[in-house]
Order: C-alpha cells, then structure tokens, then sequence
C-alpha cells in the first residue's frame, strides 16, 4: 500500500471527526476489503481497531460521567 506521505510515516495524527464521519470511513473500507489483498486487510484492520476503539472510549466516558450524576428527585 502506497503511502501519501512517507517522510513520517508513523506519526500519529490527531483529528477531529463526528461519529457519524467515522461510520462513513468504516463502511467504506469494510466495502474496500472484498477483493484486497492480505496487506492492505492488515493496515484497514488496524484503522478499523483505532476508530472503533475511539468510538467506544468516547460512549464509556460518557456512561461514567452520567453515573456520578446525581438522581433529580422530583
């Protein structure tokens, strides 16, 4: 697999997408890995472990936050 960049190629990136972006980016490269071959299905698999694992980060933080909230008594 070709990379755009290879002066630094292992440089992690920090960026900012909407859950529903990173659900477009998955979907397309599940769709992209049908007739690949084994290297380019390792480095999607290795995509596909770092936005779904930020994704579910993200839905753990919040489920802990909501825990510490307090009960609303009416």
């Amino acid at each position: 697999m070709s990379k755009i960049r290879s002066e630094f190629p292992q440089t992690p990136l920090n960026l900012t997408l909407r859950e529903e972006q990173i659900s477009i980016i998955l979907c397309a490269l599940e769709n992209s890995v049908k007739y690949a071959d084994s290297d380019y299905i390792e480095e999607v698999d290795e995509i596909f472990e770092v936005l779904e694992t930020t994704v579910d980060e993200f839905y753990n933080k919040i489920e802990k936050a909501r825990a510490k909230r307090p009960e609303e008594e009416w």
